[in-house]
């Protein structure tokens, strides 16, 4: 095999992990970028495929089952997604080497019937012409299909946002992630920050918004040594606004209360210069690990991170309480895209019991004047607005701390970040206090 047929190989199999496993998609592909010699090009070409191909598997396989006369095992099904995926979207790949690739993986895996019936297909996918998704005279199939979203989850959306914002929000999951770092000002100026990027050979843009955050392209930050120096952090742009919505003075006693894998906690704590102290807990012993290493690659000595059930009692009070709730990930998906398929109306509803229980908790340990911020990497209005509502209607001694929309400078309560905005994550933060009597 050529060193590019053994990359699709490699593609295939982690995209099996994922769909079979339920694996989350960056943890594996990084996990095989890791273990795996591959040229630069070979890695992106890996992660295309298979991001691709997730991203993309309801509108692939509408397009796949017009072809598909006899039951398909499902390994089968999945590497036709993959080479369709290959034929429809990527322009640079010949017909006959994605035909002969797949045909070479079919019969490794499952023998020569096999790669004859991949062989059939997609030739015979290729001599016809393909579904016209604008035909589709129900809108909301129509963006289920052509976005491959489920439909569930289109009809809630339109019912919040309506048909043009949905399909909107439906198309931006499938655009591409830019790559986006936090410069670590305990350490670094941004201007500093900057230049050295800059001569380090990446192309390096300020985001106009928040100072701290920098477009960085070129190549993988990963490989950079400001990263690996702890002098950048990788966060997307809306995950950034949290803390800088926290309202942070120095000297602040801060607690997170849902921590893991830390980038908010260190954020804060950077907010702080050294001063006060975050505590960051999260419900996973074996994420510990994972914050305490970022602590100490940053170089902060005002963060300490511990295992503890955000649903259960603590006797410690705080200035700022961070609540970054764990969630359904739907304003996620350019990352985890594989989320959209596993979640269900069921898990959302389980998820607001949760995010309600850890809120009615962690209200015990702040302070009186104290603000608490709820944050999630959604866009379920159930999760967000819904919430923090409900849990105002509750606990009448909590109000709203209205603040500045860092972007339209109006006094908001709530602030939705939609993946479209900023081509960054959706994002929900909204920021309440606890009254002084």
């Amino acid at each position: 095999m050529t060193s590019e047929i053994n990359v699709r190989s490699l593609a295939f199999e982690t995209l099996q992990d994922i769909l079979n496993d339920k694996a989350y998609s960056n943890i594996v592909i990084n996990e095989v970028l890791s273990e795996y010699e591959l040229t630069r090009a070979d890695k992106g070409l890996l992660t295309e495929l298979v991001y691709g191909t997730l991203k993309r598997k309801y509108t692939l396989d509408y397009i796949l089952k017009p072809f598909v006369q006899t039951k398909l095992k499902g390994w089968v099904r999945q590497l036709l997604w993959m080479s369709i995926y290959q034929y429809v979207y990527l322009d640079k790949i010949p017909e006959h080497a994605i035909i002969n690739e797949a045909v070479n993986i079919a019969k490794y895996k499952g023998g020569p019937h096999n790669g004859n019936v991949v062989n059939g297909i997609l030739r015979n996918v290729m001599r016809s012409e393909l579904p016209d998704f604008s035909e589709i005279a129900d809108d909301k199939k129509r963006i289920a299909l052509q976005y491959s979203l489920p439909k569930w989850l289109v009809d809630h959306w339109t019912t919040h946002f309506g048909i043009e914002k949905t399909e909107a929000i439906a198309a931006s999951y499938l655009t591409k992630v830019g790559q986006t770092v936090r410069v670590n000002l305990t350490r670094i100026s941004i201007d500093d920050a900057i230049r050295r990027l800059v001569d380090d050979d990446y192309i390096v843009e300020q985001d106009r918004d928040l100072d701290i955050c920098l477009h960085v392209s070129g190549k993988p930050i990963i490989e950079s040594r400001m990263f690996k120096d702890g002098l950048v952090s990788i966060q997307d742009k809306s995950s950034m606004f949290v803390a800088e919505l926290m309202d942070i003075n120095e000297g602040d006693m801060v607690l997170d209360a849902c921590s893991a894998p830390g980038g908010k906690a260190c954020h804060i704590a950077e907010v702080l210069n050294q001063t006060g102290h975050v505590d960051a807990t999260d419900i996973h012993e074996h994420k510990i690990d994972l914050i305490d290493f970022n602590i100490r690659k940053l170089r902060l000595s005002n963060i300490s991170a511990f295992q503890h059930d955000a649903t259960e009692k603590y006797d410690k009070v705080y200035d700022k309480i961070l609540v970054d709730a764990p969630c359904s990930g739907l304003g996620v998906l350019r990352h985890k895209p594989e989320i959209k398929y596993e979640q269900s109306q069921n898990g959302i509803n389980a998820l607001v019991e949760i995010q309600l229980e850890i809120l009615n908790n962690v209200k015990h340990n702040l302070k009186p004047g104290g603000t608490l911020v709820y944050s999630t990497c959604t866009i379920e209005q159930l999760e967000n607005e819904n919430v923090i509502y409900t849990f105002l209607k509750e606990n009448k001694d909590f109000e709203f701390d209205g603040f500045e929309h860092p972007i339209t400078g109006e006094k908001v309560k709530t602030m939705q970040i939609l993946p479209q905005d900023f081509n960054s994550d959706g994002f929900f933060i909204t920021r309440i206090k606890r009254k002084e009597n």
